[in-house]
């Protein structure tokens, strides 16, 4: 009975202010939160791609902003391929710059490499609508949505997984805005997971992470 309720459960948090309600594990239904263009910040700037730890654990997919944006967050075109590797150095940088649709991100590792992609601005519809008109297709079964509100632009990015009688699924919340001329990105991450006996296990984390003005 207890791993039912935990399944069934709704949870609720706060991240960088803002309440969030998490779907239930099974609903299937999309995380999102209420989005109005009118809220959306200026994300535009050249920012390092190290981020300094402002708040809860530290974490390496998120203390990177190019690995956050590419692998959490699911930009594909940021992802590494056969001819292309990310190798941050020093002088990496994660670049925004403001499009009609969205922003444009160009990632610099600072040794003549880099990758681009477009980080869309869906300030659409919550709830079920959602699911229908905010979805953005991967090729690794990640589900995207994003917009905006109260000044953050918001991404939530959910992926699930089944191995033999096992299954379960990751997923986060993350919320960029403007800060002290950088970039402030707090991010709630978590999994869960069900078994045949039935065993249930959940996992989150939280990280918040300022990058600085390049």
């Amino acid at each position: 009975m207890a791993v039912l309720a935990a399944l069934a459960g709704c949870g609720v948090s706060t991240v960088d202010e803002v309440r969030v309600d998490w779907p239930p594990f099974k609903d299937g239904a999309p995380l999102v939160l209420p989005s109005d263009p009118a809220q959306c910040p200026d994300l535009s700037g050249s920012y390092r791609a190290a981020g300094e730890l402002r708040a809860g654990k530290a974490d390496p997919g998120v203390a990177d902003l190019q690995r956050l944006l590419a692998n959490t967050l699911g930009l594909a075109g940021l992802r590494d391929t056969a001819a292309r590797t990310w190798r941050p150095t020093a002088a990496a940088s994660v670049t925004f710059r403001a499009a009609p649709d969205g922003w444009r991100i160009q990632a610099d590792d600072g040794l003549g490499g880099g990758s681009a992609d477009l980080l869309p601005l869906r300030a659409g519809r919550a709830g079920a609508d959602a699911a229908a008109d905010e979805r953005s297709p991967d090729p690794f079964g990640l589900q995207r949505f994003s917009g905006c509100t109260q000044g953050r632009f918001w991404i939530s990015a959910r992926r699930d997984w089944r191995q033999h009688e096992s299954m379960g699924m990751y997923r986060t919340m993350a919320l960029l805005r403007p800060l002290a001329g950088g970039l402030l990105v707090s991010v709630q991450r978590e999994s869960q997971s069900i078994g045949l006996l039935p065993w249930y296990s959940s996992d989150e984390d939280r990280s918040q992470y300022w990058f600085a003005p390049r």
